[in-house]
């Protein structure tokens, strides 16, 4: 389990109160004693310093962004069962243990799949997401307000603020829209990368 700036201070906190109580209960006090005492109040106030650190660079994310567009699940029924099942599984997953709001699948000029909030306008891929199937590379816009290419993302879902552009393969990507800015971890890039690799396995086998 990883520890964030907050939960390190809090840690750091209650050593720090555990071994003055456990000073003030003690009847005698010897040398060793107190050399222990002091090196855990040092050890508990490093602990308490990390936190703050930590917590300094921790990214903020936005407030959740009311997006405009009507939450719905379509998929090209002309797909093979087993992309489908894995398709409809993976976005499901995202949606529900992510900041996700909208996902959509594109393959070779076909949006085959678009889940959450989405727009009622035919999405097609622009600079963004061609670059990132080109350079095989996950792109993520923390903030698509300062973006200068944001209305790429309109016919996906409007006013977005966060997105993450990731290839599966050289026609085909992953179009995630976060409900706020700054709001997908590097652990949700890490394991939607692993995802990507996985359908590019099973669109090979199904010769897509």
């Amino acid at each position: 389990m990883g520890f964030n700036g907050r939960s390190l201070i809090s840690v750091g906190v209650i050593l720090f109160i555990f071994q003055i109580a456990n000073f003030i209960s003690i009847e005698t006090i010897t040398p060793e004693l107190e050399r222990a005492q002091v090196l855990a109040a040092i050890a508990s106030l490093i602990i308490i310093l990390i936190g703050f650190l930590f917590k300094q660079f921790e990214p903020l994310a936005g407030d959740k962004v009311a997006l405009k567009g009507e939450n719905k699940f379509l998929f090209d029924r002309k797909m093979p069962d087993e992309v489908i099942n894995e398709l409809a599984w993976g976005s499901e997953a995202i949606l529900t243990s992510t900041a996700a709001a909208a996902i959509l699948i594109h393959n070779d000029g076909v949006n085959i799949l678009r889940r959450g909030i989405t727009s009622c306008n035919e999405f097609k891929p622009g600079e963004t997401c061609l670059r990132s199937i080109k350079d095989m590379k996950l792109i993520s816009l923390a903030n698509t307000k300062f973006y200068p290419g944001k209305d790429e993302f309109f016919n996906f879902c409007a006013d977005v603020p966060s997105i993450l552009v990731v290839p599966i393969n050289n026609k085909a990507f992953i179009l995630i829209g976060g409900w706020s800015t700054k709001c997908f971890t590097k652990s949700d890039e890490k394991w939607i990368n692993n995802w990507s690799k996985k359908i590019s396995n099973i669109f090979s086998k199904n010769n897509i």
